[in-house]
């Protein structure tokens, strides 16, 4: 599986022969791809054959001082290096702004190269080193960097050669031919470390050719490469006889030995400019910020969007831990063949799939036989192939011809989606105790811990929070709710009011269920990218928000602010009040959609109910913003006129929402009566609403409830809406917003259900159907009290016992016991048979709470 039938271009050449020069001064090119097992075999091969002096490895040099940190016993892959920096915002002139925090992560897994260069070399007593440039200066240089990994290989992604080579080898993409040309040799052709590295140099720097110079500069590439190139020649001038191991992504390998070869005459002497270069680069170090942290896989798995690396990171430990057992048993003069290994971790992996399938109750879980099957496609589909044994897409395509029925559809999408995460795994790495934490989680920590919450572990625990009357868990709450609102998931809130939806504001106290975890590190360490303090990136997160409001133009909404206004106070932002204060009187005024306007006010009710818990300042008056949202939904009532039949639910809810915002009025300013602009507004609507029977009925509605109309008006109109050749939909729909704006009416004025009972008589058995379920939801609106009410009536007209109306038992005899409870042990066992039991426990311990 080497590479020696392609053509290779005279640089090329060239370039191996100058290798072949380098090797004879003790320079040894690693050329790597990330958290490759066969690299990382070929790198532990190469360090042990060659027990160098220095290891020196791709990867900023302000890093060096956490080496001895990865080195530490307590620190277990998936870890990372996180670097911070802190640039000008280029799109703020003034120099007043805050920089800008840019962030880059470096992983390791066990099988990343760079992690075995690190632990073999040490082992070897080799002195290791990181020799790029630091972050801060990648960040300069690159003009398009943002928050990236430090590993990135978009230029194997998108070369033509790769792509063209991927297609002449029958693989669908770039991993597919890696892992077909690289990953799936013998442990033989691994050890062998210098035709391994000749064929991934070949590979990327082919990959290479297809970028010219000036894009190579332009995004920093050949700026790292003139720094990495200046640590070897430092070294080498200091220690000519030293053997170096250099590790480098591929991609940067052709240019390092270029680059070298020309300096072999000068005996990789540094000019007096290019050390003065060297030096102010490593000095830009100083800038950098740099932490040793926790990783995961999913984080890690390319097929998450990390940009680096293989995918499917879980499958690959699996196969480095193979490569080990097999080496191991080398050494102990057991001689397997690698395809027996191969063919062993397949079913061994494909059975570990099958049972967490099973675990977690999938429709489609396979059996052994499914299994046997898999196995089966995708041994046959590595041997087509020409693999010693089954890869990781053998694997995959064979768990898809044995588990997936049919096509890959969206009804089979969660099933693959479930597959590919077995392969991608969650396993989250340890760092030592005592590791100095980035600022926002360290910052995260000290206030949690301040404000007593118990993170010794990682049990769930509940906080019961006296909201209303102390002040100090008002602090605790609003940095729980500023946890959640930068989608930190430490907390979750259970009970207690929630102001943004105006659910349980009668209740006094808030409950939350919170757990320091894992995953609330991590959650920190990628928002961490967004900066150093919680408030300033939710701050500015709220900056962003208003600045997406203000370019939304005409389709501007006052209930958008009102939220952002809530959010602010929730989490004590309160410097941003007056300013979200002023933008809401701004809003209120170009806001033409009564829908909006009347949410707006509801929540301003909510805002105004919570006052006291959120410290409003009392110079901003809320009652005043009351007063221009009603004014200004006056304004909008026509819309109503104008909507069309789909529109008539969300008006409907929104006419309902602006009577009560009326009636609630007077308990926030005693002196205030909206109430007759409210019903002049919908005195206006007479007539106008005659194709949109469901308001027409609550707009009647109202208007006798509020005594603008008497009962003869009323009576007419349900005489029009119903009278004979009336369309019987209009009627029904009439009815329905008269039952939903005033239900009791149907009880005061019998004539309703008489005109409704004469008309269903009429209907045939489809129609009645049809608009049952519209009649039943009517009706539910009627109290138990009304209820009874209405069944007498109705007992009445049709000269029957009002009891036989109810659909009450009351009357339970010993027979009916004993069917009940042999049925209900029938429902318990099906739970149990269907694995439902505990989601139904779960359930009615929801409904008793």
């Amino acid at each position: 599986m080497s590479l020696p039938s392609i053509f290779l271009p005279e640089r090329l050449k060239s370039a191996l022969e100058q290798w072949q020069a380098l090797s004879s001064h003790q320079l040894y090119f690693a050329p790597i791809r990330h958290h490759s097992p066969a690299c990382s075999y070929s790198v532990l091969s190469l360090i042990e054959q060659v027990k160098p002096d220095y290891v020196l490895i791709e990867g900023p040099d302000s890093f060096n001082s956490l080496i001895s940190g990865l080195l530490n016993e307590e620190t277990k892959p998936p870890v990372a290096i996180m670097a911070q920096t802190e640039i000008k915002n280029e799109q703020d002139d003034s120099n007043k702004s805050d920089p800008v925090t840019r962030s880059a992560y470096f992983p390791f897994c066990e099988y990343s190269p760079e992690w075995q260069a690190l632990r073999v070399g040490h082992q070897h007593h080799a002195k290791l080193r990181f020799i790029d440039l630091p972050w801060t200066e990648q960040v300069n240089v690159d003009e398009s960097t943002e928050n990236q990994s430090l590993q990135k290989e978009r230029y194997l992604a998108h070369s033509l050669f790769i792509t063209q080579l991927a297609k002449k080898c029958g693989c669908r993409d770039h991993d597919e031919l890696w892992e077909h040309l690289f990953e799936l040799r013998t442990i033989e052709s691994l050890t062998h470390w210098q035709s391994f590295f000749h064929d991934s140099f070949i590979w990327c720097a082919l990959a290479r050719l297809d970028y010219e110079p000036e894009v190579l500069e332009s995004e920093g590439s050949t700026q790292r490469e003139i720094h990495m190139q200046s640590h070897i020649q430092a070294i080498k001038t200091q220690e000519p006889n030293a053997k170096i191991v250099i590790v480098t992504g591929g991609f940067h390998t052709l240019a390092l030995i270029e680059g070298l070869a020309n300096k072999l005459t000068e005996n990789f002497e540094l000019s007096s400019i290019e050390q003065k270069k060297f030096s102010q680069k490593q000095q830009l170090g100083e800038k950098d910020k740099a932490w040793l942290i926790r990783y995961s896989y999913d984080r890690l798995d390319a097929l998450n969007g990390y940009a680096s690396g293989m995918p499917s990171p879980a499958f690959y430990q699996c196969v480095w831990e193979s490569l080990l057992q097999q080496r191991a048993d080398q050494l102990n003069n057991k001689i397997i063949p690698t395809l027996n290994y191969r063919n062993q971790l397949g079913i061994h992996y494909l059975s570990k799939v099958a049972e967490i399938l099973r675990v977690k109750q999938f429709d489609a879980a396979p059996g052994f036989l499914s299994v046997k099957l898999a196995a089966e496609q995708s041994f046959r589909l590595a041997i087509f192939r020409g693999h010693t044994g089954p890869g990781r897409y053998d694997l995959l395509d064979g768990l898809q011809s044995a588990f997936i029925k049919g096509s890959l559809d969206e009804s089979q999408n969660e099933l693959w989606h479930e597959i590919q995460t077995c392969f991608s795994g969650f396993i989250l790495g340890q760092i030592p105790k005592g590791t100095i934490a980035p600022p926002l989680v360290a910052e995260t920590y000290e206030i949690a811990k301040a404000f007593r919450f118990k993170l010794e572990d990682t049990l769930s625990k509940v906080s019961r929070l006296d909201v209303y009357r102390n002040r100090q868990h008002r602090m605790r709450s609003r940095f729980l709710h500023l946890l959640a609102f930068l989608d930190i998931h430490f907390a979750k809130h259970i009970t207690g009011p929630n102001f943004l939806s105006g659910n349980q504001m009668d209740l006094l106290f808030e409950e939350w269920r919170y757990a320091w975890t894992p995953n609330v590190e991590g959650e920190l360490i990628a928002l961490s990218e967004k900066g150093t303090q919680l408030k300033a990136i939710a701050l500015n997160r709220l900056l962003e928000m208003e600045k997406n409001l203000e370019e939304q133009g005409i389709s501007r909404s006052s209930q958008n602010v009102v939220v952002l206004l809530m959010q602010a106070a929730l989490m004590g932002l309160h410097q941003r009040i007056p300013t979200l204060f002023m933008l809401l009187d701004r809003y209120i005024q170009q806001d033409a959609k009564f829908e909006s306007l009347i949410t707006c006010g509801h929540k301003l009710v909510h805002l105004w109910r919570g006052r006291s818990f959120f410290d409003i300042d009392e110079d901003l008056v809320i009652e005043q913003r009351l007063d221009k949202v009603l004014k200004q939904s006056f304004y909008c009532f026509d819309q109503l006129s104008q909507g069309d039949e789909q529109q008539q639910e969300s008006y409907f809810n929104a006419l309902l929402s602006c009577r009560e915002l009326v009636t609630f009025m007077p308990e926030i300013n005693p002196k205030s009566d909206y109430s007759s602009d409210f019903y002049h507004q919908l005195a206006r609507l007479d007539g106008k609403l005659n194709h949109a029977p469901l308001l027409k009925g609550a707009v009647d509605a109202l208007r006798f409830l509020g005594g603008k109309i008497d009962d003869s008006v009323l009576t007419t109109s349900i005489q029009r809406t119903f009278s004979a050749g009336s369309d019987p939909e209009i009627a029904i729909g009439y009815f329905i917003g008269v039952m939903r704006a005033a239900p009791e009416l149907v009880i005061r004025i019998p004539l309703l259900v008489e005109l409704l009972n004469q008309l269903l008589s009429e209907w045939d058995d489809e129609r009645f159907i049809q608009v049952l379920p519209d009649l039943r939801f009517a009706f539910s609106q009627l109290t138990p009290k009304q209820n009874a009410q209405m069944a007498q009536c109705i007992a009445q007209n049709l000269s029957i016992k009002t009891q036989d109306l109810t659909l009450h038992q009351t009357e339970f005899s010993e027979k009916n016991m004993l069917h009940a409870i042999q049925l209900e042990k029938k429902i318990q066992q099906q739970l149990v048979e269907q694995g439902l039991r505990g989601w139904f426990d779960n359930a009615m311990e929801g409904k008793s709470s």
